[in-house]
């Protein structure tokens, strides 16, 4: 299965680089995800399904900060300098908002992003990964409401921006962010 490459890449990701924090062990029931189904109205995709109950659900990942120091108050630099990590939204028990599909869902609709549920974000970007109705992956863009559908499945999704994490964090270390 596909899911396969997410699970082998995070038993052997490079710790000294990256933090990640997953729900480990309050991983969401069958029946919390089919309450939030029932809540947005259709199925989520199966890998994601799979994916948001097994220990990686609810998943946030970032690259250190002694290897990519963060931006100071008023510090500019490329766009992709402020990018540092990303987000996998969940439905494990007692996790943050800021990491909490069913809180993101609720804030995203009330913000008119209707129809659609955001499940990945990354760090300092204000665009948003989404599931359509279809179970289609549609990137929701922030500043002018576009929507463009990908014909990715999630755990495709997942693995490009695991490597264009990586890319950027070379790129940093390479300090190609100083023009």
């Amino acid at each position: 299965m596909a899911l396969d490459d997410a699970f082998d890449y995070f038993r052997a990701y490079d710790k000294s680089s990256f933090t990640v924090v997953a729900c480990q062990g309050s991983e969401p029931s069958e029946g919390d995800v089919a309450d939030f189904e029932r809540r947005v109205g259709f199925r989520l995709p199966e890998e994601f399904r799979e994916f948001t109950k097994s220990p990686l659900g609810g998943l946030y990942m970032e690259v250190r900060e002694e290897v990519w120091p963060r931006a100071k108050e008023f510090e500019v630099g490329p766009f992709w300098s402020f990018l540092y990590g990303l987000k996998v939204f969940g439905i494990a028990v007692g996790i943050p908002s800021w990491l909490d599909i069913r809180a993101q869902f609720e804030s995203f609709s009330a913000d008119g992003g209707s129809g659609l549920v955001p499940f990945l974000q990354i760090v300092g970007d204000a665009d948003r990964w989404c599931f359509d109705s279809a179970g289609g992956i549609v990137l929701w863009r922030h500043d002018d409401d576009e929507r463009e559908l990908e014909s990715l499945t999630f755990s495709e999704l997942l693995m490009r921006e695991i490597g264009e994490l990586a890319r950027r964090k070379e790129r940093k270390v390479r300090h190609e962010d100083r023009g």
